[in-house]
């Protein structure tokens, strides 16, 4: 007896010297407390720039909030911004439970209570996702493993492509995809949309000539968003579209995204029979429903969820099956921040076949990817060779600097 005593007592005082998550699994299991709403400082503004319609769009070093999910063993996880109204239900659904069961909550946090009613809004308008990407952070510091890792793993590298903002002038793509080349990006796309279809042909003449025929090109036409009310912008019509499309096709274009409207599903069809180059779409579309009609009809040949609006189960979802289909999926670009950054573990935990790029902003100087990652203690950075290396810490991998925090 005498003997147990002491191996039980010598193994509860070594427990004291495990880990946090260590000790606090021994304990029983992790229940969340709280998710707060943090806002970030504006360290430096850097300037303002017209987007592809024309809307101004603010850049600033910081700026904009993050939330954090706690637990009562004082491990924290962190997400992207959140609408603050929905704090009170978010809370009333996460408050106690374990965050190994988000499978549950985030099918609860799809259905948030308002009022005296259950609405199925769009995530995208709740901001939902984001508190189910803090979750994911919260589990993979709990479990100790970045979450790729907790994805299945595969590679530790991906590649991205530099996604442009802005409709500029085809000189000024031209020269910035040589830029990018010569930085190493493997990868480039523009937005096209001018008046006439002869400028937006011209677009990537322009380009091709300029970094020869062995790079990347890809290009948006933006017009996902013609169906939601926007009236900026210029609409294609189908003979436009497919002579575009088929030019572009003759140019090496490797992806065109969006030539219409996203509910349009038959003209989508119907210009992907004529392709052999890769239609794509999807950022704007809500739930596995739509995403399983678009692959279903033949609409699209690689798909686009965006995880601000789907979150990460749902992405995992489509993704499969988009493989299941011989597709592509890769994702939209999320919020330049932690969403961002939860994209990247999520691509990487995907085979090459199903994601081979990853979407980062980077329309430079005004839209450099590197200003949103500013944020974070050990932002992740294209290497040498044109790869981003996967952030190795628990969760999500990135801290976010406490200078940029404001705390009550």
């Amino acid at each position: 007896m005498t003997l147990s005593r002491r191996i039980f007592a010598g193994a509860a005082t070594a427990a004291l010297f495990l880990p946090a998550p260590v000790r606090a699994q021994a304990a029983g299991r992790v229940k969340m407390t709280e998710v707060k709403r943090l806002t970030l400082k504006v360290i430096r503004p850097v300037g303002t720039y017209p987007d592809f319609l024309n809307r101004p769009r603010v850049v600033n070093i910081g700026g904009g909030a993050f939330v954090e999910v706690h637990t009562d063993q004082g491990i924290t996880g962190i997400g992207p911004d959140i609408d603050p109204a929905l704090l009170p239900a978010v809370n009333a659904v996460l408050r106690g439970q374990d965050p190994f069961d988000i499978n549950l909550l985030a099918a609860r946090l799809y259905n948030l209570p308002t009022g005296d009613n259950t609405v199925a809004m769009p995530v995208k308008f709740r901001g939902t996702a984001s508190v189910e990407v803090a979750i994911w952070d919260l589990i993979g510091k709990i479990a100790r493993q970045p979450l790729y890792k907790l994805w299945g793993g595969g590679r530790d590298r991906i590649t991205p492509y530099a996604s442009m903002l802005r409709l500029s002038t085809p000189e000024e793509r031209a020269q910035q995809a040589v830029r990018h080349k010569a930085a190493g990006w493997k990868a480039f796309k523009v937005r096209a949309g001018y008046e006439t279809m002869k400028d937006d042909i011209r677009l990537v003449e322009t380009i091709r000539k300029a970094v020869g025929d062995d790079y990347v090109l890809m290009v948006d036409a933006n017009k996902a968003i013609l169906d939601t009310g926007v009236t900026e912008g210029t609409r294609w019509d189908f003979d436009r579209a497919a002579k575009t499309a088929l030019a572009y096709q003759r140019m090496g274009v490797w992806l065109l995204e969006e030539p219409f409207p996203r509910a349009d599903l038959d003209h989508l069809v119907e210009l992907n029979r004529l392709l052999t180059m890769n239609l794509a779409g999807g950022e704007g579309n809500r739930g596995i429903a739509e995403f399983r009609a678009l692959l279903d009809r033949g609409a699209l040949d690689i798909v686009q969820p965006e995880i601000q609006i789907e979150g990460p189960n749902h992405l995992r979802q489509i993704a499969t099956m988009a493989q299941s289909m011989n597709r592509m999926c890769i994702p939209h670009q999320g919020d330049s921040r932690l969403g961002t950054i939860c994209t990247m573990h999520l691509v990487a935990s995907w085979p090459q076949s199903v994601s081979p790029y990853f979407e980062l902003f980077n329309d430079q100087p005004i839209g450099d990817y590197t200003y949103p990652f500013a944020i974070f203690e050990n932002p992740p950075t294209l290497q040498a060779d044109g790869t981003f290396a996967l952030p190795q810490g628990h969760g999500l991998g990135v801290t976010i600097r406490e200078d940029f925090v404001e705390r009550p």
